[in-house]
């Protein structure tokens, strides 16, 4: 089997959350923080309207697991050349990327909301 987190490129997800917070990662070993909500298994797609649970790490390392409804997903800087430089900035963009560097072939924007049960 061929482990797709030991490819040298995967597509960039951008995860942007309406409580201000967000990421991005082309590292799938970061996915592990993200289940479908009441499901233990590993999130293998993102469905507007799909419920997911995300969980973050507190300042006392103590985790915090909070729910969110998928909004919306938009594809960007779709690449042919995978060594060609990316021009411009998305404004829905991270600053920072989690998890191990790779080149990345698009870019997928995830968009979701916090959900209020």
């Amino acid at each position: 089997m061929t482990n797709a987190n030991s490819l040298p490129y995967y597509p960039r997800f951008i995860f942007n959350f309406s409580d201000g917070r967000c990421f991005s990662t082309a590292d799938l070993d970061w996915f592990t923080y993200i289940k479908d909500t009441g499901d233990d298994y590993p999130i293998t797609s993102f469905v507007p309207g799909r419920l997911i649970d995300m969980k973050w790490t507190k300042e006392n390392n103590e985790l915090d697991i909070r729910t969110y409804k998928v909004d919306k997903i938009e594809i960007h800087q779709i690449k042919y050349d995978l060594d060609e430089p990316t021009y411009g900035m998305n404004s829905n963009d991270c600053m920072g990327v989690a998890g191990k560097e790779k080149k990345w072939m698009m870019e997928i924007y995830v968009f979701l909301e916090v959900y209020n049960k």
